[in-house]
């Protein structure tokens, strides 16, 4: 039986839940975007801040390339070399954009990353799948898998590049899964958010070719009036048929934020675009939201760390062997405080792992019906305490513990509804039998008051009738 079934009984005990929802509405952003698709979600948390259309599915244009960059990085590495074939660089769609790479050209896999995400070219994208998968097709199945794997339900590629395909969709919320998850690679964020990138010559190509970003929130020296201080990251697309699309992140503080638009304007086809649209929903919830670190004194309210370190009675290590997740925290409506949301704390049947953490739990906070954040619950085998077992009353605690643990989880919403009306009936019949002794001994008062009475009146004599 798995150690960690003590501390969830212990954790039983210990952990108490305040908190309650407020009345105070969401805010329910601003309704003039034009995009027929939009979400700005919590780059740490995935809360959902604002949403259009968030499920519904529409196709994604170059936006696709932040898939295949994902896996790119994913599986190869950056100093590694691609040798471009004819079949990746070769009949391209008329008009497709691309940095006229040549067939037996040989570009690193970083080169070919900032030409893909800078420069939006299509034929690297081929070049990219087939070296990691041998074909264009079987590496579409990779990005199916990923997508699904990240949380994806209304997303199927069939190209690496975007190019159109009516069998090639995807959301504004599975794309903002997908781009959460590429922004926790310090590479993408790199090359996402370069302005200018120079490819020097190769074994085919002997001039310098340079690079400039697309996205004009990000360099905006074509539309100034789009560009935007806090955007850290992104990309755009655009097909006459799926329209212009773009996913952008951006930082302000501590807050970091994805947006995404799809299906509307481009910035050549004048406003409202795709870049007014994004500016739009940032400064929004920027305005409206504010985060919340899950710093120590949440942990101590939830995760009595004191409990699991030398300073209890029973345990003997340094350092608390449970803790919260410090990459957790959460967002509200300004001006709302933590307390104002109710926490819910759901254990885990077995541990769990995550980027070299073991999590026995999550805490998760929900505010007006809405998740809005939380943080793991991290049980750290490195500050594994000795339980002190002098006590013998504390080792039956704990064995006890333990035996509840294993077993499925206690009815309790059964077993206080039968108590409560056990209860209610109880003090139904204690009424009753009250209410009855009352009766009774009300009687025998009259009696005897009539007893005494006729006692008196004939002298003491009680006469027989």
């Amino acid at each position: 039986m798995k150690k960690y079934y003590i501390l969830l009984g212990m954790l039983f005990c210990l952990i108490l839940i305040p908190g309650h929802a407020d009345a105070k509405s969401w805010p329910k952003g601003p309704s003039n975007i034009s995009a027929q698709g939009a979400i700005v979600i919590d780059a740490k948390s995935g809360m959902v801040l604002y949403g259009k259309n968030i499920n519904q599915k529409r196709y994604p244009a170059s936006i696709t390339k932040v898939m295949t960059a994902l896996l790119a990085l994913e599986n190869s590495t950056m100093s590694e070399v691609v040798t471009y074939r004819g079949e990746a660089v070769l009949n391209l769609e008329s008009g497709a954009s691309n940095i006229e790479t040549k067939v037996g050209e040989k570009l690193t896999m970083e080169q070919s990353l900032y030409a893909m995400l800078i420069h939006s070219a299509n034929e690297i994208c081929n070049g990219v799948a087939i070296h990691l998968n041998g074909s264009v097709s079987a590496f579409a199945g990779q990005m199916n898998k990923r997508a699904k794997e990240l949380g994806c339900k209304n997303t199927h590629f069939t190209n690496p590049n975007g190019l159109w395909s009516e069998k090639h969709y995807t959301t504004p919320y599975d794309m903002a899964l997908i781009m959460r998850e590429a922004m926790k690679n310090a590479d993408f964020r790199t090359i996402a958010g370069t302005r200018h990138y120079e490819i020097p010559k190769t074994n085919k190509t002997k001039k310098k070719r340079s690079l400039v970003s697309h996205h004009h929130m990000i360099f905006s020296i074509s539309y100034p009036e789009y560009g935007y201080d806090y955007a850290i990251a992104g990309k755009t697309g655009y097909t006459s048929l799926s329209e212009a699309t773009v996913v952008t992140a951006a930082k302000k503080g501590d807050m970091e934020l994805i947006c995404v638009v799809m299906k509307t304007k481009s910035a050549m086809q004048g406003e409202p675009n795709i870049f007014t649209d994004s500016i739009k929903l940032f400064n929004y919830c920027f305005e409206k939201f504010s985060q919340h670190t899950l710093g120590e004194s949440v942990a101590g309210d939830v995760v009595d760390e004191y409990m699991f370190t030398k300073f209890s009675p029973f345990y003997s290590s340094e350092q608390p062997t449970l803790s919260l997740d410090g990459d957790g925290s959460v967002i509200l409506p300004k001006n709302v405080s933590l307390n104002k949301a109710e926490k819910k704390v759901e254990y885990f049947t077995e541990l769990r792992k995550q980027n070299g953490k073991e999590m026995i739990g999550r805490l998760t906070y929900v505010y007006n019906g809405k998740e809005a954040g939380g943080a793991n619950i991290i049980y750290n085998e490195t500050n594994k305490t000795t339980m002190l077992t002098d006590s013998i009353n504390m080792k039956e605690w704990v064995d006890e513990a333990v035996v509840q643990a294993s077993k499925p989880p206690f009815p309790w919403k059964n077993i206080f509804l039968i108590v409560g009306i056990s209860a209610v009936a109880a003090a139904i019949a204690a009424v009753i039998i009250l209410r009855v002794r009352f009766i009774i001994n009300a009687k025998k008062r009259r009696e005897g008051y009539k007893k005494a009475k006729s006692t008196e009146e004939t002298g003491g004599i009680i006469r027989k009738q």
